[in-house]
């Protein structure tokens, strides 16, 4: 068991390295910080609370099931993060790259890919057409968090499953927080 984990471990280093400093080039040094924000609080939520104030119907269901999802998939990375306390990978690998965005809570689960993927997968179920748009923007905003040195791939791997399970829980039974 200890040389799986050893595997593990060494894949989740070598894949890091790929996406933090191989594929590093100026174009991505001024795309991937913007990217990194739309899986973030602030665009997260406030997107979801402006469209439950202002959208019609369909609109204002799917949002207020994206915020159920975000609240829940939430809750439960927190959680984590606090029983896991894995290190931000910059603080153990000093050669990554951080673009100075030093963050001081634990590395596992990925918030952002969690929140993301919670929106993407929600709003996939009410606008089906978009799905290739909310997912590849998802797969963006993850990737981004691993190129800006903040989580390893298993964090985010594990955050953009999170945010898929929670959405299809609250898809599946209805579940909707009583903002309405």
């Amino acid at each position: 068991m200890l040389g799986v984990k050893k595997l593990i471990i060494a894949e989740d280093r070598n894949v890091f390295y790929i996406l933090n400093e191989r594929i590093k080039c100026k174009t991505l040094d001024r795309i991937m910080p913007k990217i990194t924000h739309i899986g973030g609080p602030y665009f997260t939520v406030l997107s979801c609370l402006l469209l439950i104030l202002f959208g019609k119907n369909n609109v204002k269901i799917s949002a207020l099931q994206a915020l159920t999802t975000l609240t829940g998939s939430h809750m439960f990375v927190q959680i984590l993060k606090r029983l896991c306390t894995r290190p931000r990978p910059y603080l153990v690998l000093p050669e990554a790259n951080t673009f100075k965005c030093l963050l001081r809570d634990y590395s596992f689960p990925s918030g952002h890919a969690t929140a993301i993927f919670s929106l993407a997968v929600s709003f996939s179920f009410s606008f089906p057409g978009l799905t290739i748009v909310f997912i590849s923007l998802a797969i963006m905003v993850s990737i981004s968090r691993i190129y800006m040195g903040l989580h390893y791939p298993s964090d985010v791997i594990i955050g953009s499953t999170m945010g898929v399970f929670f959405s299809y829980i609250t898809h599946i039974y209805g579940l909707m927080l009583p903002i309405l």
